[in-house]
């Protein structure tokens, strides 16, 4: 939930329509997806496929700065939501991208119902997706992660921005840190509020060497930095850092990788020659490949001291 999004407001009308368009119309077969079509200063359009027929959210007008369009599949789960529309004054979107990850929050008068729905009605992400390996990452010294960690107690919650200025520190060390402690079961992220909470799950500290890797496909990302077999350029275009690679297999054949990182150190676009991605794209986190890539230009910045 703290990759790169786009989010925006549906007046409740709007769901209706959605709703009472998915009980009208039932399809036959695919593509069965919904596509936010997402203009600064207009109203949101939704284009519902195979018949690709439009609704104009008129209500309900996009207030982002970039023109975006994102489409999602298992769109019947949103009548989940049917029910609250007479009791919710608002709902908030957030799209994590196409195929990706989404979330509808419906904000009544005194709570706030969060719906999140997996890319597919049948991709488990939560447990297969490997979403966090996309988010902020790098190494932070033990140290730092106790000072951040310490700092986030002291309040209980507070933003990544509001605690890497606090600390006087680098806002992508305290993301890099936070998402490791969500990994670790000692922090939660809220949505609706965009703060880190924390919330220890176990009694225990955890091993954080048993989590030095946060899956297997990051340990082979590891193993491909460490037998030498990966080599980067990197490039700044339109204010994003560019890293292409080029990684040797283990079966000994080459594939060319490309990382694109923000200003926040997000993964926000990558691709790579390997029947994995060619497959599954990002919908279940980068391959090893494209991690690699990543890992490997971190890993050169920290040795020169950036």
């Amino acid at each position: 939930m703290t990759l790169p999004a786009v989010s925006f407001d549906l007046h409740p009308m709007d769901i209706f329509s959605i709703c009472q368009f998915l009980r009208r119309f039932k399809e036959k077969e695919g593509p069965r997806a919904i596509r936010f079509i997402l203009e600064p200063d207009k109203p949101i359009r939704i284009i519902f496929e195979p018949w690709y027929k439009e609704i104009s959210c008129h209500r309900s007008i996009y207030k982002g700065k970039q023109k975006d369009t994102v489409r999602i599949w298992g769109r019947r789960r949103l009548m989940i939501l049917e029910r609250l529309i007479p009791v919710s004054h608002n709902f908030k979107v957030v799209l994590l991208g196409d195929g990706l990850p989404s979330f509808f929050l419906a904000e009544m008068q005194d709570m706030t119902f969060t719906l999140g729905l997996s890319g597919w009605t049948s991709n488990d992400w939560s447990r297969a997706g490997q979403f966090d390996l996309m988010a902020p990452r790098g190494l932070v010294e033990n140290y730092l992660q106790e000072k951040i960690f310490d700092a986030l107690k002291e309040k209980w919650f507070e933003s990544s921005g509001g605690l890497a200025a606090r600390l006087e520190l680098e806002p992508h060390l305290v993301s890099s840190a936070l998402t490791s402690f969500t990994q670790a079961g000692k922090v939660i992220y809220d949505l609706e509020k965009g703060v880190y909470r924390i919330r220890e799950l176990s009694r225990e500290p955890l091993d954080m060497q048993m989590l030095r890797f946060s899956s297997e496909v990051e340990g082979q990302a590891n193993e491909l930095i460490t037998q030498d077999k990966v080599q980067i350029r990197k490039e700044i275009k339109n204010d994003k850092l560019h890293l292409t690679g080029k990684v040797t297999t283990s079966y000994g054949s080459s594939v060319m990788t490309l990382a694109i990182i923000d200003a926040d150190h997000r993964l926000v676009k990558a691709s790579c020659e390997c029947s994995s991605f060619r497959t599954n794209q990002l919908r279940k986190g980068p391959c090893e490949h494209i991690l690699a890539t990543r890992m490997c230009y971190e890993k050169q910045t920290k040795k020169q001291g950036l």
